[in-house]
């Protein structure tokens, strides 16, 4: 009778049409496994997928979905496309679960259910390109012969090279590409970035007139700069010597835009290139403009070199509050002079710890590559975190998180910015936070 209790109320809870087609009907739509799986459980999940942003706004599938309980991975499923809802049978408890779109075996390397973290990194195979990668993660807290729908919202992850244009270059040259530098490489499970320090070198075609180069084929997914401010270089070969014009942008390239480039080149001056940025609905549009030339290159729309710097504020370059840094959110910027100062970052990868020592121990595995000396929040991250909470990507959607008074461990409910000490007999959550210190020239 129990068993027929849970599937009842999972089918009244969802809304789906079991009064109609009977019981029968639904157990059919699940897989082998899953079958085998509510055999032995008793609660399940339900998992859908949308895109977050513009209602027009697309998912790339396929979605490979992860599930994970602590740290051990539960489930690992795929959402082959749109419509489609995943039902996973589990035992009550606490779980994480995380989704890449666009990811397919046939591209990538994905880490097996066995092998699988929320860290391990989703690898492109040889000799594939980067497709449209988009990530969401969520937590739902199944009881017994419960049921919990949970519809992961999944954001754009890659940049869109759409197109480029490079005019006037002289007849002799033999070849013109651009290049992007330092890039992400790869995401994680949980949909952080990985593999720093990457570069995206384009080739263009050759058109009919002899002087104009394009890209030729279609549009190139990138993921976005993993330090800021990136480089985008033309690079002109003749006669077997190739020369490079290089341009450090002074606004950030960021995940969900789209980029096209547009240059000419002069033989006086070398090479004049202005760059749009074109955002998807959800994020805006700005225009960046930029010269090249023999001596070097300059901002065409950015400070007024006549403006004076004032003495205690960092350059454009530094980030600010609520801006991103190595993909992370910059909870708050510390001026040392006109050109450093200090970040105060939270990670994008968070999970939930067991006690003191268990936190500590997963501050090595929830950084961010290239960033070290991660620790469990203070009082003022804490709540420089909960203030920014609706800012924050990926969003922080879980009940309590973990920070540090001193010696004693304590959590903070995001719903209404309250603390008590920690409890460990409840799902606390740990997303940790980094000081790092930068120049800009």
């Amino acid at each position: 009778m129990k068993k027929n209790f849970f599937f009842a109320s999972a089918l009244v809870v969802l809304g789906l049409t079991a009064c109609e087609n009977g019981f029968d009907e639904y157990e059919e739509n699940l897989s082998p496994v899953q079958t085998e799986q509510v055999a032995k459980a008793n609660s399940l999940l339900q998992l859908r997928t949308r895109a977050a942003g513009d209602e027009d706004a697309t998912i790339s599938y396929p979605v490979q979905v992860y599930v994970f309980k602590g740290n051990k991975c539960e489930s690992v499923q795929t959402i082959g496309d749109k419509g489609q809802t995943l039902n996973v049978a589990l035992v009550e408890g606490t779980y994480s679960i995380y989704a890449i779109g666009g990811a397919s075996a046939t591209d990538y390397t994905l880490p097996t259910k066995d092998e699988g973290t929320s860290s391990s990194a989703i690898t492109l195979k040889d000799g594939r390109s980067l497709t449209d990668l988009m990530a969401a993660q969520a937590t739902a807290t199944l009881v017994d012969g419960g049921t919990n729908t949970v519809t992961l919202g999944l954001q754009r992850k890659t940049m869109l090279i759409q197109d480029v244009t490079i005019k006037k270059i002289p007849t002799a040259a033999t070849a013109v590409s651009v290049t992007i530098a330092p890039l992400w490489q790869a995401l994680t499970v949980s949909g952080a970035f990985a593999n720093a320090g990457q570069s995206q070198t384009i080739a263009l075609t050759k058109q009919a007139d002899g002087r104009t180069w394009t890209l030729g084929g279609d549009a190139i997914h990138v993921l976005p700069p993993s330090s800021q401010p990136a480089s985008i270089s033309v690079n002109i070969t003749s006669g077997g010597t190739t020369k490079t014009y290089t341009y450090s942008t002074s606004d950030q390239l960021e995940a969900a835009y789209k980029i096209n480039i547009d240059g000419t080149y002069t033989e006086a001056v070398g090479v004049n290139l202005t760059g749009t940025i074109t955002g998807a609905t959800w994020l805006g549009e700005r225009t960046i403009s930029f010269e090249f030339d023999e001596n070097g290159s300059n901002g065409v729309n950015g400070d007024d070199p006549s403006e004076p710097t004032q003495p205690n504020s960092p350059s454009s370059d530094i980030p600010s509050v609520g801006s991103t840094y190595q993909g992370c959110y910059v909870l708050a910027v510390t001026t040392i002079d006109a050109n450093s100062a200090e970040l105060t970052l939270l990670s994008p990868n968070e999970s939930t710890v067991t006690s003191a020592s268990n936190a500590n121990a997963a501050l090595a595995t929830l950084g961010v590559d290239g960033i070290s000396d991660w620790s469990i929040p203070t009082k003022d991250q804490i709540d420089a975190f909960y203030a920014a909470k609706d800012d924050i990507t990926p969003a922080p959607e879980r009940q309590r998180y973990l920070w540090q008074d001193g010696t004693t461990m304590k959590q903070r409910y995001m719903s209404d910015g309250s603390d008590s000490n920690a409890n460990f007999n409840y799902a606390i959550f740990l997303r940790p936070v980094a000081t790092v210190s930068i120049t800009k020239d």
